[in-house]
C-alpha cells in the first residue's frame, strides 16, 4: 500500500539539501483535496506533518534558493525517526517549476554518483546531456504524476 502512494511522486534526492518549514498559507482540508492533476514530490523529513499542512520547501542548489509552497498529501514513518512526506503543488506554474528544479537535483545527484563511481568529473552541461539520454524518459511528466 505504501509503495503505491509514493510511486507517483518525484522522490527528492537525499543528498541535495532541502529545508522544510511551516508556511503562512492556509492548510487545506484532507476531505476536500483531490490529488488528480497535481505535481507531487516526496522527501525525507525529521517531523511528522498532518495531511493538508502548508509547507514551504527551499532547495539551495542555486543562489538564490528555489522556494515553493505546497500541502502535505501524506506522511509515513521511515527508519531512524524520519518520515517520507509527500507534498503537492496546486498552482500549475509552481508545479512546473518544482518539476524542473527536481530534474536539476537529479542531474546533480547523477553528476556526483558518476564522479564517485567512475572518477569522471562532468560539467553540469555534460551531466545533463548524459542524464537526459539515460533517464529523462523515466522521469515523471506533469501528466502522469500524482494520481492517487
Amino acid at each position: 500500500m505504501t509503495s503505491n502512494i509514493t510511486q507517483s511522486y518525484i522522490r527528492h534526492p537525499n543528498n541535495i539539501p532541502a529545508q522544510i518549514s511551516l508556511s503562512a498559507d492556509t492548510p487545506i482540508s484532507p476531505n476536500t483535496t483531490s490529488h488528480c492533476g497535481q505535481i507531487g514530490i516526496s522527501l525525507s523529513t525529521d517531523t511528522f506533518y498532518a495531511i493538508g499542512t502548508a509547507l514551504e520547501i527551499q532547495i539551495s542548489i542555486y543562489d538564490p534558493a528555489f522556494k515553493a509552497t505546497g500541502h502535505v498529501a501524506w506522511c509515513i514513518p521511515e527508519k531512524n525517526n524520519h518520515f517520507r512526506t509527500g507534498l503537492v503543488f496546486d498552482d500549475p506554474a509552481t508545479a512546473y517549476a518544482v518539476r524542473m528544479i527536481e530534474q536539476i537535483c537529479h542531474i546533480e545527484q547523477y553528476r556526483h554518483e558518476i564522479e564517485k563511481a567512475e572518477g569522471r568529473h562532468l560539467s553540469q552541461e555534460a551531466a545533463a546531456h548524459e542524464w537526459i539520454l539515460r533517464f529523462a524518459k523515466e522521469f515523471p511528466s506533469i501528466n502522469n504524476l500524482v494520481h492517487s
